[in-house]
């Protein structure tokens, strides 16, 4: 497996957390806000940890030890591992208490390689566009009218109940396993690139920990960002949304092994999906002006600038760590 020292270790453990704890929001952030009072955390923790039991042993024994599918072809493991690299976790734990969504992409792997931000940029922008034209056009053209007619109109009656219950776990289930594939990169950057299956089955029990801690806290700060957005908590709109997000993920994953910020193509549906709403509605023109209002501009712009921010950051530090390398 090569040579484990502590600083990957603690790289892991934090990457673990901080990772997940930040992108809660975009894949099981619907699930849990919907869920809250209806199925018992015990539940929850079980089928979001047999999810990522899954994936993450389908992904290891496919790719012959790698945990990470693949995607970290392109940034080498460092040597020597020095302290230097446990800061950008630290900083996605810090952003994430201010309740920033950021790309955790941008702010750890680009630490690893500064010389694949351009590439990082340029496939997360595409991502974000492709889930914006997706929202728009979704919510635009038809999905309106269920959220309108149908959603926010109607009762979750027990038996129409039951079946929009069990289409958000299929989804939910569809959704963190797309996730998971295209994120595992951001934790499993600070092991070898290769992993026996003693070091795996830990690595596996650690995420599973995080997670039902993750599902007992109930999603953290970051889950504000959701709960600004129209109608969100509904089991059916929830079940809409991350199934939505899914399909995006699906289709970059078949595109291609170079990581991408599951963060900005959450924020570009999301995005698409609440101009669509309110269009339809016939706020938008008041939105923007009504400040007492939901202010369109000021929800999506706060989560656009927030999302800037990290950024910024992650460069910031993925160009600061280099002169630290020969000190550490």
């Amino acid at each position: 497996m090569g040579d484990v020292n502590i600083w990957m270790i603690v790289g892991f453990l934090l990457a673990a957390y901080s990772v997940v704890a930040n992108d809660s929001l975009q894949t099981l952030g619907t699930y849990i806000s919907s869920n809250k009072t209806r199925t018992p955390k015990v539940v929850q923790m079980g089928f979001i940890c047999s999810v990522t039991v899954i994936v993450l042993m389908l992904g290891f024994f496919l790719n012959d030890g790698d945990p990470a599918w693949g995607r970290l072809e392109k940034f080498e493991l460092p040597e020597p591992f020095g302290w230097v690299y446990v800061i950008p976790p630290i900083a996605v734990l810090a952003l994430t208490q201010w309740g920033a969504p950021v790309s955790t992409s941008f702010l750890v792997l680009s630490s690893f390689k500064p010389a694949n931000i351009g590439k990082l940029l340029g496939s997360s922008l595409s991502g974000y566009f492709l889930a914006f034209a997706l929202g728009l056009a979704g919510y635009g053209l038809g999905m309106w009218l269920l959220e309108r007619w149908v959603f926010r109109r109607t009762q979750e009656g027990k038996d129409f109940n039951r079946v929009w219950y069990g289409l958000q776990w299929v989804s939910t289930g569809f959704l963190w396993s797309m996730w998971l594939v295209q994120d595992l990169a951001n934790i499993f950057v600070f092991l070898p690139r290769k992993l026996d299956v003693f070091p795996m089955a830990i690595c596996t029990a650690v995420l599973c920990v995080g997670l039902c801690f993750l599902v007992a806290s109930g999603g953290g700060p970051i889950q504000a960002v959701l709960r600004s957005k129209t109608n969100t908590s509904d089991l059916r709109s929830a079940t809409v949304i991350d199934f939505f997000f899914g399909l995006c993920l699906l289709y970059k994953a078949f595109l291609s092994t170079f990581p991408l910020s599951t963060t900005w193509v959450f924020l570009g549906l999301l995005g698409g999906r609440e101009i669509a709403l309110r269009i339809k509605e016939q706020e938008f023109e008041y939105t923007f002006t009504n400040r007492e209002s939901g202010n369109l501009g000021k929800i999506i712009g706060s989560d656009l600038w927030k999302a800037f921010i990290g950024v910024v950051v992650s460069l910031v530090i993925a160009l600061g760590i280099q002169p630290l390398l020969s000190v550490g």
